[in-house]
Order: C-alpha cells, then sequence, then structure tokens
C-alpha cells in the first residue's frame, strides 16, 4: 500500500479522520489523526474544520463557521468584530 500524499509504502496504515486519505507515518498527526494535507488546509482560527477561503482582512484561512460572506468575499468573525469594535 501507497502513501496518498508522498507515495512511499505505508508499513503503519493511517487513515485520516476528515478525507479518508491512507497515508504514511510521516505525512499523518497522530494527535489529530489527520492528513498532513488536510491539516494545512484547517481554519487558522479554530483549527477543527476545513477551510473555505481567506479573510480579506487579515488573509488567514477561514471556515464557513468562522466566517462572514460580504458580497463575494469572506472576512473572519475576529476582523467583524474588531472592525464593529472601532465604530
Amino acid at each position: 500500500m501507497e502513501c496518498e500524499i508522498c507515495g512511499n509504502s505505508v508499513k503503519v496504515v493511517n487513515v485520516c479522520k476528515i478525507c479518508g486519505r491512507v497515508v504514511c507515518s510521516y505525512d499523518f498527526n497522530k494527535s489529530k489523526n489527520i492528513c498532513l494535507a488536510c491539516e494545512m488546509a484547517l481554519c487558522e482560527i479554530c483549527g477543527t474544520y476545513l477551510s473555505i477561503g481567506y479573510c480579506k482582512k487579515c488573509e488567514r484561512l477561514i471556515c464557513e463557521d468562522c466566517s462572514v460572506k460580504v458580497g463575494a468575499e469572506y472576512i473572519c468573525r475576529e476582523c467583524m468584530r474588531y472592525d464593529h469594535e472601532k465604530r
């Protein structure tokens, strides 16, 4: 069996709980039970859900729960709160 990220032979089978990829130990975060690809795509605010885009203001990866859609763009809830407090 091959790692679905790097292609190396998999000695210990690790299955990502988010996407289901079979990956080697190098491409697996054991504490979160997720693959490296999913870990890199996690929301930078909550760290739980996969991101859907970047915040227009702070440019962090954000998920649907941590963002507000403004027109065609997304703004994270933290930037929205900061903008609201400035007013």
